[in-house]
């Protein structure tokens, strides 16, 4: 008997067809993938099946029997449980609190089982080989960390169906495994069906039986895994077959930009130095815990530094301080897109505007004509699909969210633009596009330092590529030079 099944799912927001039709089965115990360009309905159709939507039309069916979920409540009862990409965690509470939010267990007296819950995390934690303490905050964890931690929570309800969205976007690929080999055996001993949601195609073809396609909100099919190549999907999702980045040395490269002078903070990064062309992308490349995305943040002044410095065009940045950090024309976009790229509530162009207040106000008030001006610009320049710019941020694609963070600090005209995961949970045909706009930047004079996990990436956009271990430099390659066996044997200090 089918386990799942979406029967003439629709849904409409304002100015938006979401999803429209969309019908197809999910095998009881099968691990079933759903794939799609951003904007595809995705989210849409994982809402509805969560509780947190309801459909216009249409209907779920549980082993044969219709079911409607007014939230997310009547969802797990129905024993659905869903990790979702932008991790929501409570920041300020135990990682023990994070994994028994909602009904905790409770002692005899009626007190908080904290015993027990700490006991049960700390078993819990061993699955993924996370080296922390159940009463450690759960803010203090890195985002692979919090991502697990939600796995965990998740499973913990021993769920019938288990809704994964882009689980791995954050972990290495020795987390991966394990979250792999985890879910291969919850669904060996429990029987767990599981929906599977990712833009990284390789894992599709990893981890799913079946693998269905989503297009502007339509349903276009469904195919079995084995037997099935990679083009045939990207094509069955883009309607097109997706040109490869391919690398071309983004400009006759300049002076030097920036300069990271013995650099070090704890032991998270440890005498680093380096420097940076007008006009070059650089990648830094490094396994999870390396100290790449600290890195960035001490450039930044996001985060403090104990000795060495940072120059803009020969002249010095005061450290941890981002103000100055900007005004020298440094720019950042961070890894976390949900808390530290974008105010969700804001409409697009106050979120693209929202580091350029001084080019946008003057004598204290907003100047609307430079404003306009500015977002036709970089919305056109980028090609940002919306319908309008007063629109939220939060109902664009997550493409399109980092095409207007890119315009946000393009606005503030940067010298240099760090980039930490630019491409993360952001669909084939839109990583392509980021990409090459990447590439169409530095050719025009901007640096980058580009922050990635994905190999393919680094060796397509980068004209030389750092590698970091455990706060290292190790080593530096150029782009002839670059294998991802090399930036490997030097990310695990074999070379060293």
């Amino acid at each position: 008997m089918n386990h799942i099944e979406f029967h003439e799912i629709s849904k409409s927001f304002p100015g938006v067809q979401a999803l429209s039709d969309v019908s197809f089965f999910i095998r009881k115990g099968e691990i079933h993938a759903l794939v799609g360009e951003n904007g595809a309905g995705k989210s849409t159709l994982i809402n509805i099946c969560f509780g947190v939507l309801r459909p216009d039309k249409g209907h779920i069916a549980l082993n044969g029997s219709s079911v409607r979920f007014e939230s997310t409540k009547d969802a797990e009862r129905h024993k659905i449980a869903t990790v979702f990409q932008e991790i929501p965690v409570c920041n300020n509470m135990t990682v023990a609190q994070n994994i028994f939010l909602g009904p905790a267990p409770k002692t005899l007296h009626g007190f908080l089982d904290t015993r027990f819950m700490n006991a049960e995390t700390k078993n819990l934690l061993r699955i993924f080989d996370i080296a922390r303490q159940p009463n450690e905050i759960m803010g203090n964890l890195s985002l692979a960390e919090q991502s697990m931690v939600q796995i965990l929570r998740a499973t913990y309800s021993k769920p019938d169906f288990l809704i994964l969205d882009e689980p791995t976007s954050s972990l290495s690929s020795e987390q991966k495994a394990l979250l792999f080999q985890f879910v291969e055996k919850l669904r060996n001993e429990r029987d767990l069906t599981v929906l599977y949601v990712s833009h990284r195609m390789e894992e599709v073809f990893e981890i799913s039986n079946r693998i269905s396609v989503l297009k502007d909100g339509r349903y276009v099919g469904t195919v079995d895994t084995p037997g099935v190549d990679h083009g045939m999907i990207i094509k069955m999702m883009v309607g097109r077959n997706i040109e490869k980045h391919i690398y071309q040395r983004s400009s006759v490269l300049g002076e030097t930009v920036a300069e990271v002078k013995n650099l070090s903070r704890g032991k998270l990064l440890k005498n680093i130095s380096f420097s940076l062309r007008k006009g070059e992308i650089v990648g830094l490349a490094g396994l999870q815990g390396a100290g790449r995305t600290e890195l960035g943040r001490a450039i930044f002044g996001a985060d403090p530094i104990d000795t060495g410095f940072v120059s803009i065009e020969g002249t010095r940045i005061p450290p941890g301080n981002v103000r100055h950090a900007m005004d020298a024309g440094i720019a950042m976009i961070s890894e976390n897109r949900r808390d530290e790229g974008i105010i969700s509530a804001m409409s697009v162009s106050d979120n693209l505007i929202l580091v350029s207040f001084r080019s946008a106000s003057k004598l204290g008030f907003l100047v609307g004509r430079w404003i306009k001006r500015t977002v036709e610009t970089y919305i056109g320049m980028l090609k940002v699909k919306l319908s309008s710019p007063q629109q939220r941020i939060d109902s664009l694609s997550g493409g399109n969210q980092q095409k207007v963070i890119i315009a946000r600090w393009l606005a503030n005209n940067p010298k240099l633009l760090i980039c930490d995961e630019l491409t993360r949970g952001i669909d084939v045909g839109s990583k392509a596009e980021l990409q090459g706009i990447l590439s169409d930047l530095a050719k025009k004079g901007l640096t980058v330092l580009l922050i990635s996990s994905e190999m393919p990436e680094l060796l397509s956009t980068c004209d030389r590529i750092l590698v970091m271990h455990t706060g290292r430099i190790t080593g530096e390659l150029s782009h002839e030079e670059a294998t991802e066996e090399r930036i490997l044997f030097l990310a695990t200090a074999l070379g060293k």
